[in-house]
């Protein structure tokens, strides 16, 4: 068996977006209840500099500089759309085991080749829902999680090749080399 993790790309960014194509490759943000800080953001108002959680008072200037686009939290609208991609996604693996709002547990019997059915699952979301994923694999889940962060990273840096999809490696040296890797793993010592 194995554990794949599904988590929607810039989720309550992406759910603007399909309301707004215009949108696609510039800067979004969204902001908290009564627009108090910034919640969501795309990759390219990430790449501007504006920061999670930040109150809006405080990037006003750098948005308003580099005209970003900006939307009041919905809710209502962010709980349909995740309804609708972890029906997408249970209709290509049955077992689906929602996380959060934008993230998804999938488990993946034996019998089933997990890349490319985490693949599938990507591809159906992304054509009937219209909302990018990334999926991360491997044999427990907390290592799905790290394999989706990868996932995410390898997506971004290189978009075709990255594939949106990593298969976090069996035990051995190639594992041993991804953990010994990070940065919080060296905490304490």
């Amino acid at each position: 068996m194995h554990f794949g993790l599904m988590d929607c790309n810039n989720f309550y960014a992406s759910c603007e977006r399909l309301f707004r194509p215009d949108l696609l490759g510039r800067p979004v943000v969204v902001l908290s209840n009564n627009d108090g800080c910034v919640i969501a953001r795309s990759e390219e108002a990430k790449a501007l500099g504006i920061p999670m959680g930040r109150p809006y008072f405080k990037v006003r200037p750098l948005i308003q500089k580099h005209g970003v686009s900006v939307f009041s939290s919905n809710y209502e609208l962010y709980g349909d759309i995740s309804a609708r991609v972890m029906r997408t996604a249970a209709g290509v693996l049955p077992c689906t085991e929602v996380y959060s709002i934008d993230e998804a547990f999938l488990h993946i019997p034996p019998t089933v080749d997990a890349e490319a059915a985490a693949h599938r699952v990507r591809q159906r979301i992304r054509d009937w829902v219209g909302i990018p994923t990334c999926v991360g694999i491997a044999k427990t889940k907390t290592l799905a999680k790290l394999a989706n962060k990868i996932a995410k990273i390898r997506h971004k840096r290189n978009p075709p090749e990255g594939g949106g999809v990593f298969v976090f490696p069996e035990p051995g040296d190639w594992q041993d080399r991804i953990l010994d890797a990070l940065p919080w793993m060296m905490c304490g010592e």
